[in-house]
């Protein structure tokens, strides 16, 4: 019969097992994790990276479009990508809304344009001749005038989107539709899950966000399961980099003439009157400052070719001379 233990004897064998080794496996952390079923991870990261990378590129295209539709300075940014359920984006929208659905190839599938009101009030205003200030009304749905407006910022922004993919995922978007009912847009079903990708726009005292929905059915062709950390120069083809020398050559940007500028006083400028004649630095004979974008590039000559106002190049602008013709 084995030897009776002594009170010390157990107390250190309580304590032993009290102290477990490092390597056990009851030492890790067992806490659960959440898991939130109206927001389910669909992307990996890589995938997202990727959805973020051409997002930020179409956010660029975008800003272009926009300052030449609003003829003005427009700043606009990636502000979130989030993955959710198809009803939760369905149901934010407001109501009556300004939404484009469209096809987008090569799955057939359609997608979501959504622009906020007080954007497109900001618009509209500008068009017929406003500051360009969004005044979004309550509850009033676009009258006719005013869609044919917007009509002509969306089809440009589509182009924009297919310029945005165009380096990573060629896609073709067609059949664009007005809705102006949530409930009326059936690009996937209630409980499918979507990503939703939002671009705010700044504008003359105006913020506005345009939203684009993508139903996982949209995305599963044009993301690969896996992406490649090393997209370095070395690795890019020539096919590569032929579709993106094609899709920068999409992109618009608004052409300036600075015909001449000059200084005044604050004084003077109060005393100013119908009639009076103000003397600028810049001479008769002096070439105009050509802005593309908001940069000064070339120094050109105005005048006209056939009936519309034109421009001669003259001498491109070197990049470390451009503050001084600003």
């Amino acid at each position: 019969m084995a030897d009776d233990l002594t009170d010390g004897e157990i107390d250190n064998l309580l304590a032993a097992g009290k102290r477990r080794p490092p390597g056990d496996p009851t030492d890790q952390d067992r806490t659960p994790l959440s898991y939130d079923f109206k927001r389910p991870q669909h992307l990996n990261k890589d995938q997202l990276r990727m959805v973020e990378n051409i997002h930020e590129q179409f956010a660029r295209l975008f800003s272009a479009s926009l300052a030449s539709s609003m003829r003005m300075v427009v700043d606009a940014d990636l502000a979130f990508i989030d993955q959710i359920m198809y009803s939760e984006f369905a149901s934010a929208l407001p109501t009556p809304c300004s939404a484009y659905s469209f096809n987008v190839s090569p799955s057939g599938n359609r997608a979501v344009l959504s622009f906020a009101p007080s954007l497109l009030m900001a618009l509209i205003d500008r068009a017929l001749g406003g500051r360009g200030l969004g005044v979004a009304e309550e509850g009033r749905a676009l009258t006719q005038i005013e869609v044919s407006i917007v009509d002509k910022l969306a089809r440009r922004v589509v182009g924009n989107i297919e310029a945005a993919w165009e380096a990573r995922a060629p896609i073709e978007i067609t059949d664009l539709v007005l809705e102006t009912s949530p409930e009326f847009i059936q690009a996937a079903a209630p409980g499918e899950g979507v990503v939703v990708v939002a671009v705010e726009a700044n504008a003359n005292r105006t913020t506005g966000l345009v939203q684009l929905c993508y139903p996982l059915a949209v995305l599963e062709p044009l993301l690969p399961k896996r992406v490649s950390h090393l997209p370095t120069k070395t690795k890019q083809t020539e096919a590569q980099r032929a579709r993106q020398t094609e899709a920068l050559g999409k992109v618009r940007l608004p052409v300036v003439l600075q015909l001449a500028k000059g200084t005044l006083t604050l004084s003077e400028v109060s005393r100013l009157r119908q009639g009076d004649i103000v003397k600028l630095d810049t001479r008769k004979n002096e070439p105009v400052v050509v802005f593309i974008g908001d940069r000064p590039k070339f120094l050109g000559r105005p005048g006209l070719r056939q009936r519309q106002r034109a421009v001669q190049i003259v001498k491109a602008i070197d990049p470390q001379d451009e503050e001084l013709y600003r």
